[in-house]
């Protein structure tokens, strides 16, 4: 399910940053995600990086939903 907001650009903003730093952890080269899942994830970081860009005023902004995290088997 996606999330719609409402609000000005700078709480969009704020809060795509908020969803960004969530995911940071997960982008490092040595932490152990599935290939798979490194795409969706920087696909997903990059969409909230867009919003802006993607929609017109803030009232239309619907943010992604982040992808299950899926770690390599050991």
């Amino acid at each position: 399910m996606r999330i719609k907001t409402t609000g000005d650009w700078s709480t969009i903003q704020a809060e795509a940053g908020r969803r960004l730093a969530e995911t940071d952890r997960y982008m490092h080269p040595d932490f152990p995600l599935t290939e798979s899942c490194r795409q969706a994830l920087v696909a997903y970081r990059q969409a909230l990086r867009d919003l802006n860009h993607t929609f017109a005023s803030p009232a239309e902004v619907v943010f992604p939903m982040q992808p299950n995290i899926e770690k390599v088997r050991a």
